[in-house]
């Protein structure tokens, strides 16, 4: 049998009904790991429903090929009055059927495992991801308060150093006064 192309068209979601679709991401209580989830169960329903749909078409597919060559080995048989070659022809297409078949639900076993270990190792990463941001929040806040302690740090020694210029200028203004005076006392 000649191979279909397959589309790579995405096939349209089903359409939400009620209030499945008035979502307002504002008012969300959910966290992104929630969506994720969400919107991986969706993929999935739809991957499913392709899937079956292809599935179910290539079985009436089979069916009707089989048929046919049913029909046609019923008619060599009525021609040649109990040839063993149809029936032969006959054994080989269940044989091929059932091949396909099997083939067909390995495919989806194999999926279903590698959806579940990719579906493992994203949660995993999430997990890491929520206990570094655990991690990082004390750690925050303790370079925040760091920060706010050296600015009052620096503003103290700030007023220390103009205390000192303002005396070291009383004082030179001091010295200058004493000079002033001792110079016209003589």
């Amino acid at each position: 049998m000649p191979k279909r192309p397959v589309s790579s068209v995405r096939p349209p979601s089903q359409s939400l009904s009620g209030d499945e679709g008035d979502i307002d991401p504002k008012d969300s209580q959910g966290t992104s790991d929630d969506h994720n989830e969400e919107t991986f169960a969706v993929i999935a329903a739809e991957f499913k429903a392709t899937w079956e749909k292809k599935l179910r078409g290539r079985d009436n597919k089979i069916i009707q090929t089989t048929q046919k060559e049913l029909n046609l080995a019923v008619r060599i048989l009525d021609t040649r009055h109990h040839s063993s070659s149809p029936f032969k022809q006959l054994q080989n297409k269940e044989t091929e059927i059932a091949n396909v078949i099997n083939d067909m639900e390995t495919l989806h076993q194999d999926f279903l495992k590698q959806y579940a270990i990719l579906e493992d190792k994203k949660r995993k990463i999430t997990a890491a991801i929520a206990e570094a941001q655990e991690e990082l929040i004390p750690l925050a806040i303790k370079r925040h308060q760091a920060i706010i302690s050296l600015g009052h740090e620096v503003e103290n020694g700030q007023l220390e150093g103009m205390a000192l210029i303002r005396g070291a200028c009383e004082s030179t203004r001091d010295v200058a006064q004493e000079l002033g005076t001792s110079h016209f006392d003589s």
